[in-house]
């Protein structure tokens, strides 16, 4: 009797070209300064305040230049989020190129109402005038 081992091949290209496009997209917001260019979001737009996600891309482009402390000054919750963000890009790239499914991060329902409170209070605080809360603001 003859046992062979037989070699499971995975597919590479998805999650290879998954991660190409996000290494990409990533050079470009680091290499492109967003500052000073047209203001992109409607809320900050219309009442003049931030929104959770104002000076996200800034953020993102200040940490892909290595500048942790300027984005932190410009969205510590983009900051903060940015690896999640990632990692569910590339899962759903991956899948969507036809690789391997991934595992991706899932919360519990218990912490979606946390979740939410917790944007809903960075939106409000990161929108007070005062020395404890300016900082928290984009600055600009």
């Amino acid at each position: 009797m003859i046992v062979t081992s037989a070699r499971v091949r995975r597919p590479v290209a998805g999650p290879v070209l998954a991660g190409a496009l996000l290494v990409v997209g990533c050079a470009v917001v680091g290499i492109v300064d967003p500052t000073g260019g047209p203001p992109v979001c409607p809320f900050r737009a219309v009442t003049g305040l931030d929104c959770p996600g104002c000076g996200g891309t800034r953020a993102a482009h200040h940490l892909f230049r290595g500048n942790v402390g300027a984005a932190v000054d410009f969205n510590i919750l983009a900051v903060l989020a940015i690896p999640f963000i990632f990692w569910a890009m590339f899962v759903w790239l991956t899948k969507a190129l036809g690789g391997p499914t991934w595992r991706s991060i899932d919360l519990p329902n218990f912490w979606i109402a946390p979740a939410v409170l917790l944007l809903i209070a960075f939106w409000v605080v990161r929108n007070l005038n005062g020395t404890p809360f300016s900082w928290l603001g984009t600055t600009t």
